[in-house]
């Protein structure tokens, strides 16, 4: 705060208070009643000043960027630089190092109890404008002077040449049109677009210079800090984190040859059948494996499902007493997708049942319960029904 008074010290718990408790990162007074003892010649160009600080700064929550009446937070003052009278500029500065939670407390203002203004006049007002367009320019283009250089150089540059172009078009309409002694550096536009190059390719070597000098700047790739997590603390939990992972893995039992199965239930009228079950399926080779053989009193089975085949095809083969046989195709669609149960089990995959469809010699009708296929197969995923052609047939 100022020496002078006119801030009051009794606003300084209150600061403190929005810094502990609100969690701001920088809190700004607002000076109120500024006609005491502040002249017109003061006020006025103070309001233009804030106004345009605001609008530069994008911090547009605060009304007096020249209040001296503020409070930070430690880090704050550690990660920022003030140098001539870029005191009134810290909000701006602190938003650039990355403190963005930046708040604004009404102060109390008063007439100044001791000394005198070192602060008045014209000079104050362009110096605050000058001081806020270098920091501006800074913020914005200081890791990249090329930016603006080299566009401004090259827009420059543009204009100058085709105003050159211009003058050379017009040079030869004169001579088709046998009109001669008029040469071109008469033209006074010839030199203003000669001048206007060469300032063109200096504002380009300018910007090129100065990204240059940008990049030998040994702080350029410095950045601010808040928490360090020293290493040594994080290896054992690492370590033990993993030991715990490869026990994990190694204690696990893995299902044998990752061989996911669909349950089928019986449902309706016939919850039981009485007659002989054989089920069977092509083998790659073409050849017809045997997975259920002449299995009775059957009121639920189980079936295994192909590796990544996009269904699967059930020959079922149902004989009763009477050692009359019926047949039914039943085919399976499925989505397979890739499941990682552990580094000591091999690559499994998981299905989601996408359709089931059933000829309808002895089967009545097949419908799904449970899409999803994995390791777990004691909830149905299939309900089959034998219903009235069993009735029929027995």
């Amino acid at each position: 705060m100022d020496a002078d008074l006119q801030d009051s010290p009794d606003e300084i718990p209150g600061l403190y208070e929005m810094i502990k408790k609100d969690g701001f990162d920088l809190v700004s007074g607002y000076k109120q009643n500024r006609k005491q003892g502040d002249p017109l010649s003061k006020t006025i160009p103070t309001k233009l000043f804030n106004a345009t600080a605001r609008k530069v700064s994008g911090i547009h929550n605060l009304h007096d960027f020249n209040c001296g009446l503020k409070a930070y937070r430690r880090d704050v003052v550690k990660n920022i630089e003030v140098y001539g009278e870029m005191h009134r500029y810290i909000p701006y500065l602190a938003k650039n190092a990355g403190f963005a939670n930046i708040g604004e407390k009404p102060v109390h203002h008063q007439a100044r109890k001791f000394g005198t203004s070192k602060f008045m006049g014209w000079n104050r007002f362009v110096n605050g404008y000058l001081d806020l367009m270098t920091l501006w320019f800074l913020s914005n283009f200081g890791k990249k002077p090329m930016h603006v250089f080299g566009f401004l150089g090259s827009v420059v540059f543009f204009i100058a040449f085709l105003s050159l172009i211009g003058l050379g078009i017009d040079k030869a309409i004169d001579l088709h049109r046998g009109i001669y002694g008029h040469l071109i550096t008469d033209s006074p536009y010839f030199f203003i677009a000669l001048i206007a190059m060469v300032l063109g390719s200096q504002f380009f070597l300018a910007g090129f210079l100065g990204d240059l000098i940008s990049r030998q700047n040994p702080n350029r790739n410095d950045y601010q800090i808040e928490k360090e997590i020293r290493c040594e603390k994080i290896i054992p939990l690492v370590f033990m984190m993993l030991v715990l992972m490869v026990a994990s893995c190694t204690s696990l039992n893995c299902p044998l040859n990752n061989t996911t199965y669909t349950k089928y239930k019986l449902m309706g009228n016939v919850k039981t059948l009485n007659a002989t079950l054989t089920i069977s399926t092509t083998k790659q080779e073409g050849e017809d494996s045997v997975l259920i053989n002449k299995d009775e009193n059957v009121d639920s089975f189980i079936l295994p499902m192909s590796y990544h085949q996009p269904e699967d095809v059930f020959f079922f083969e149902i004989q009763n007493a009477d050692n009359q046989v019926w047949k039914d195709t039943v085919t399976v669609k499925k989505e397979d997708y890739p499941h990682f149960e552990s580094v000591d089990c091999g690559a499994a995959y998981f299905h989601k049942i996408t359709e089931v469809k059933t000829t309808h010699n002895y089967i009545d009708s097949i419908v799904i319960n449970n899409k999803e296929v994995n390791y777990d197969a004691s909830k149905a995923h299939f309900y089959i029904y034998f219903g009235t052609r069993y009735s029929k047939k027995r």
